[in-house]
């Protein structure tokens, strides 16, 4: 209903602001503060996970290139929670990651919100606890249909995933692999054949979701069905400095993803050191592992780069002007008063990024 122009004069007598665009602002906050609360699709304590609760309108739900379903989502910027990009919401019996996020003139938040229907596991190959986050996984070859999706996918790619980017996320790399779906009673697994975490994320303002695109993979022996986590190493077999006796020698490896291979012009590829005594039993160091790189003249030029370098894991890169097909030695070395010495290598080839 429009408002009275007695109504429009008690909003002037009350707008703050040295300016008229400033009351306008307030005006308009004002309104929005009073009237959302009335409106049918205002709901209150919506959890976000990890924030807390917030009330908001979700409101016109509707479905996306006939598998997404979406819905507009609006708050008062009074609320103490706002929603930012990678907000996972717990609503109507389902969770919802938040894909649009806008603070609207300063008067409201806006978005969109997408409905998740898969709660994907991994594994942190560091720590080894198996991480799980709510997402939304759909076919992109049905997104491509999508105008506001404009995704081109091609090769043997099967789903497109969102989840929110954190701390975990920001592990994953090409060729990481994950169990999805089942079919004849076992799972089928899937590795990431794309991985954007710079599109949607935003650093200056600490919020995004990261994409990956996957392609159908093989079961491998470690993949643990029961769990539906990939290339699972149960934690409860790794043996501790304080839980075996000392031993005189062991031996060791560097541990990778399909093969030993870094892309050309491609991301970042992490190689692991795994020790093992004399017993054969996988066991935590408590000496750090020495990683050397052994390059030949051809890629003495800074072709090749350490990422990162933590704990047992390094993570290697290789420009786009590194040739295909030439080769380096990765070494490891470790001294642990408790186990002794350990060394192994490993040759890393350099391939194409298709």
């Amino acid at each position: 209903m429009a408002m009275t122009a007695f109504e429009k004069m008690q909003l002037r007598e009350r707008a703050q602001g040295n300016t008229t665009k400033n009351e306008m602002i307030h005006n308009a906050s004002y309104i929005i503060d009073s009237l959302l609360p009335n409106d049918p699709s205002y709901k209150e304590n919506v959890e976000i996970f990890g924030k807390g609760h917030i009330n908001l309108r979700m409101n016109k739900y509707r479905v996306l290139a006939g598998t997404t379903p979406v819905m507009d989502i609006q708050a008062s910027l009074s609320e103490p929670v706002t929603f930012t990009l990678g907000d996972v919401f717990a609503y109507d019996e389902g969770y919802w990651i938040c894909v649009e996020s806008n603070n609207r003139h300063g008067i409201e938040r806006t978005g969109m919100v997408e409905e998740c229907n898969y709660y994907l596991r991994w594994q942190n190959p560091i720590t080894l606890e198996v991480h799980g986050r709510w997402c939304s996984v759909r076919d992109p070859y049905a997104l491509a249909l999508d105008e506001r999706a404009r995704l081109i996918v091609t090769g043997n790619a099967k789903y497109r995933i969102k989840l929110p980017h954190d701390e975990e996320a920001a592990l994953f790399h090409v060729d990481r692999r994950f169990l999805i779906d089942m079919a004849n009673n076992e799972p089928i697994p899937y590795a990431i054949i794309k991985y954007d975490a710079i599109t949607n994320k935003y650093a200056a303002r600490n919020e995004g979701f990261t994409v990956l695109t996957l392609r159908e993979s093989q079961i491998q022996e470690d993949d643990n069905w029961d769990l539906m986590v990939a290339n699972y190493r149960d934690p409860t077999a790794v043996a501790t400095v304080s839980s075996i006796p000392k031993v005189l020698e062991g031996t060791c490896a560097i541990r990778f993803n399909n093969l030993p291979i870094v892309k050309s012009g491609g991301s970042a590829k992490p190689f692991y050191a795994v020790i093992f005594d004399s017993n054969g039993n996988s066991i935590d160091l408590t000496s750090p592992v020495a990683w050397k790189l052994e390059l030949p003249p051809e890629l003495n030029g800074g072709q090749i780069s350490v990422v990162s370098q933590e704990g047992n894991a390094i993570k290697l890169k290789a420009s786009p002007l590194t040739n295909i097909g030439s080769s380096f030695i990765l070494r490891i070395s470790v001294s642990d008063v408790a186990y002794g010495n350990f060394k192994a290598e490993l040759e890393v080839a350099i391939g194409g990024i298709l």
